[in-house]
Parts: C-alpha cells; sequence; structure tokens
C-alpha cells in the first residue's frame, strides 16, 4: 500500500510541473511537509490577483503582469528602452521554505548586460510584497504589488522617453541599424534592398538593389533627411525611385514605433538586421537549403550541370558539394565548413571557410575538382565584402553581393 501510495505522489508531482494542478491540494496529510509550508497555488493566486508587480533590480525598474493562463508580461521603466516581453511562466517548490518562480528566456531581464535570472527563489510572500533571490546569483528580486494607475504611468513615461530618444537619435540610427533593409509588396513579397549611408562629403546616399530578368543591379540615389517633425523623419529620395513598377519617393522613420514605413500604401520595409540572420542559420531550427538553379545570377549558373549544393543543418555548418555527374563534374561528397559572422551597421552576413572534408569517402583529387569547377561560387560565397541575406517566405533564402552583380537563390 504504501509503494501505491508514493507512485500515486510521484504522478501528482509531474502533472504539477506541467501547471495542471497543486501537489500538495489532495494529499495535504502525506509526506512530512507542515501545514505552515510554502505553497505554488498560493503564490500563483497572488502573482495573478494583483494588477501587476514590479521589482528594482541592476539599476532598472522591472514591471510584471501574471495571468492563470501562464503567461507573463513584462516591462521596464524608462532605463531600458525596449520591447515588452511575452513569456510563458511556471512554478515549483524545493521543500517547506522555497517556491520557485521561473520566467521562460528571462523575460525583459535578459535586455540586462548581467545578472539576467530565469528563476525567483522565493522565501516568503504577502499580497503586497513576495520575497525573492536569484537562483543564479543570489541577489535580491523582491516583488511588490503595484496598481493599474502605476502600470499604466509607467508605460506612457517609457512611450515619451522611446520618442524622445528616436528623435534625437534619429540620424545615427539611420547611419546604424536602421541603414539596411528590404522593400516589400504590402503581401510581403520581396521587391528590392536598399542600403542608406551618409558621408560629409556626399551627403545621404540610398542604394537600391534589384533584381529583375535574372539581373542584380545597384542603383545610388542623393538622399536628403528632414527630422523636425515630432512624430517622424523624412527621407526624401531625389527623383523618386521606380520598383517593380512601384513609385517610391520617400521613407518615414516612426519615432513611435522605431520602423520604417513608405510614402507608397504597396511598399513596406523591413528592416535587415544580419545578426537575426546568424542566428537563423546557426539555430537548431535551420533546414537543409539548396542553390534553386532556376534562380541564380548568370555569372554562376554555368556550374548547374555538375552538382547540387547544400546548406546542411549539421552542427557546425558546412555547404555541402554532392556528388557531380560523370567526367569533370565527377567526386565524392566534399564539405566545405562554415563559420558565420555579422555586422548590423552595414547588413551584411560574412562567411567564412574553416576548411574541408570528404566524410563518406574521397581523394584530394576530389577538393580540387570541386575548387575548380565551383571556384567562383566559392570565391563568391566566402568573400570578404560578405552578404544580404533575407527570406522571401518560408521556404526561400536569397543571397546577394552588396558589391558585384552575383546573387543566388536558396531553397528548403
Amino acid at each position: 500500500m504504501k509503494k501505491y501510495i508514493y507512485i500515486l505522489s510521484v504522478l501528482c508531482l509531474a502533472l504539477y510541473s506541467c501547471g495542471m494542478t497543486d501537489v500538495w491540494k489532495d494529499w495535504e496529510n502525506e509526506g512530512t511537509m507542515s501545514s505552515g509550508r510554502l505553497k505554488p497555488s498560493e503564490v500563483i493566486e497572488l502573482l495573478c490577483a494583483a494588477d501587476g508587480w514590479k521589482m528594482t533590480y541592476h539599476g532598472s525598474v522591472f514591471y510584471f503582469q501574471f495571468d492563470e493562463g501562464g503567461i507573463v508580461i513584462s516591462d521596464t521603466d524608462e532605463s531600458i528602452l525596449k520591447d515588452k516581453v511575452e513569456s510563458s511562466y511556471h512554478l515549483n517548490f524545493k521543500g517547506e521554505n522555497i517556491v520557485l518562480l521561473t520566467i521562460e528566456d528571462a523575460g525583459a531581464l535578459k535586455y540586462l548586460s548581467e545578472g539576467i535570472e530565469n528563476t525567483l527563489v522565493i522565501s516568503s510572500y504577502t499580497s503586497q510584497q513576495i520575497a525573492a533571490k536569484g537562483e543564479d546569483g543570489g541577489e535580491n528580486m523582491t516583488l511588490t504589488s503595484v496598481t493599474t494607475a502605476e502600470l499604466a504611468a509607467n508605460s506612457k513615461a517609457k512611450a515619451d522617453a522611446i520618442i524622445a530618444n528616436n528623435k534625437a537619435n534619429a540620424l545615427e540610427f539611420l547611419k546604424g541599424n536602421l541603414s539596411n533593409g528590404v522593400l516589400r509588396t504590402s503581401s510581403g513579397q520581396f521587391i528590392a534592398h536598399h542600403s542608406i549611408s551618409y558621408s560629409d562629403a556626399d551627403g545621404w546616399k540610398i542604394k537600391v538593389s534589384l533584381i529583375a530578368g535574372g539581373v542584380l543591379t545597384h542603383t545610388e540615389y542623393g538622399m536628403t533627411v528632414n527630422t523636425t517633425d515630432d512624430e517622424k523623419a523624412t527621407l526624401s529620395i531625389d527623383g523618386g525611385v521606380t520598383v517593380n513598377g512601384m513609385n517610391l519617393s520617400t521613407i518615414y522613420y516612426e519615432y513611435t514605433t522605431g520602423s520604417l514605413s513608405t510614402d507608397n500604401a504597396n511598399v513596406t520595409v523591413d528592416l535587415n538586421k544580419s545578426s537575426d540572420m546568424v542566428i537563423s542559420y546557426t539555430s537548431s531550427s535551420w533546414k537543409t537549403h539548396k542553390v534553386d538553379w532556376d534562380n541564380i545570377c548568370a555569372g554562376l549558373s554555368g556550374i548547374q550541370p555538375h552538382s547540387d549544393i547544400e546548406f546542411d543543418d549539421r552542427s557546425p555548418r558546412n555547404i555541402v558539394v554532392c556528388p557531380g555527374n560523370a567526367g569533370v563534374g565527377q567526386w565524392h561528397y566534399v564539405f566545405f565548413g562554415v563559420e558565420a559572422s555579422s555586422n548590423d551597421a552595414t547588413g551584411r552576413v560574412y562567411l567564412t571557410s574553416t576548411g574541408t572534408t570528404t566524410p563518406f569517402g574521397g581523394y584530394g583529387s576530389d577538393v580540387e575538382k570541386v575548387q575548380t569547377v565551383f571556384g567562383d561560387f566559392l570565391a563568391f560565397f566566402f568573400s570578404a565584402d560578405g552578404h544580404w541575406m533575407y527570406r522571401d517566405s518560408d521556404s526561400y533564402l536569397y543571397v546577394i553581393s552588396p558589391t558585384s552583380d552575383y546573387w543566388f537563390r536558396m531553397k528548403n
């Protein structure tokens, strides 16, 4: 009988970890826990009953709003001008005197440069205050209840600070993290890549990189930037530009959202953050892509009959040249190791070769054949100039040169 009760107790613990029940609700007289123990269910009730909670930590104030569905919205005061974060949360316990509150991926705490914590170790609680420390660093992380009015006041103060910051730094942002983007149709289809630059000698310029009829062209236009408006900066393109039959003369930098828009309702702007592309390429969600021979520049299309080229999902990453056809294009699989880095100011992804291998058998001559047949492609792929890389949909990804007319498309 004791063994049966033990098994049921373990089952309840497992169910609670999935958020289905309070492990002690139906078993309060089992085990050795005292009646005064700390309960996760009581903490959940407190977290969800209050309008919100705040915590002063590492020089910033963090705000949290918990719901009974396991979702927490976390935000910061105006010392950190970043977006709110929606995360899942769950609770657990460790003996009688500790309840563990875990916020997935640390919520808004992820914006800190140090002291990031996912789990708060709670040692006591009331309806107004929850005393806790960080599980990793052991620093105080006390939560105090706040009202809806306090949450709203913080949201307004932060929104005003974001607008003021975006306006004050508009020119620097346009030279840096806002300088590269992808022009798309309102339905999300790729139109062109744009790159904004500034120099004392030439002033503001915008380079529009367009693929039309299989040919990549880079055209530069003069541009005037005006930041006197209270709501947005205006980037006026000298003479305007026509891309895929759509006219575009002005790009706006919206201070409220920190995003770019255009004067054409059919043209939208996505920022091209190269670090996000590197994260995607190196993450576990990356799927093997192949070069799409129907979408490649003329200078590289001559290699088409020889082989498939894969951008694999192995770790570390490789480009894989698959066995070729008879004759000059015949070889074993050749792997070129790839290291990827990024520069958000230029929007470029840099790909570096870490060496070659033939893991399924082969000879030095196989590597030499591949390097001969695919010499131009490899030189472009590993170019020191880097690449602009962007998705056209979930299935396609473009790789284009910022300095030449070379480009190709990959597909899942």
